[in-house]
């Protein structure tokens, strides 16, 4: 009986969080739009379309910090080594954010236009590097995963 709740429960929140999303969906696309200075089509409803993107991803955060802490603690109780190694995966993944972005470079980069200036500061640059700089070492560590599986698995049969 909890499993159909819980199914019944998602498949509600899921329908209902369609039916608004396409909702303003097409609010933002028939709700009219004008042409700034510079002849750019602006959207009536932008505003709307952000704020429920923002909303959206809110709901997103809070729910997967909330079930993440919940799985966190309940697997606690039962195997311990198990639950303080999963907290171990986040200080890594929080350590490698450090560590990538003490190697960026604040440099700014030289020949931008007027409207990117705003973002050639040293603290996005910095930001913008350790976001690329963790992508590639978790691509690397990815691959290496896939090819240290397939080989062992080969090597076990």
């Amino acid at each position: 009986m909890a499993v159909t709740k819980i199914r019944k429960v998602s498949s509600y929140t899921l329908l209902v969080l369609s039916a608004i999303s396409i909702l303003i969906f097409i609010l933002f696309f028939v709700g009219g739009s004008e042409l700034d200075a510079k002849g750019n089509k602006v959207y009536e409803y932008t505003g709307a379309l952000l704020y429920w993107t923002y909303a959206l991803f809110l709901v997103v955060i809070v729910t997967t910090i909330g079930f993440a802490c919940k799985n966190f603690f309940n697997s606690f109780q039962t195997n311990s080594r198990g639950a303080l190694l999963s907290v171990g995966g986040l200080v890594a993944f929080l350590a490698l954010l450090g560590i990538t972005y003490a190697i960026g470079s604040g440099e700014p980069i030289q020949g931008l236009n007027e409207s990117s200036q705003a973002y050639n500061t040293s603290g996005w640059l910095k930001v913008t590097d350790m976001w690329l700089y963790s992508i590639y070492v978790l691509f690397i560590l990815t691959v290496g995963a896939a090819i240290w599986g397939g080989i062992s698995k080969a090597l076990k049969r």
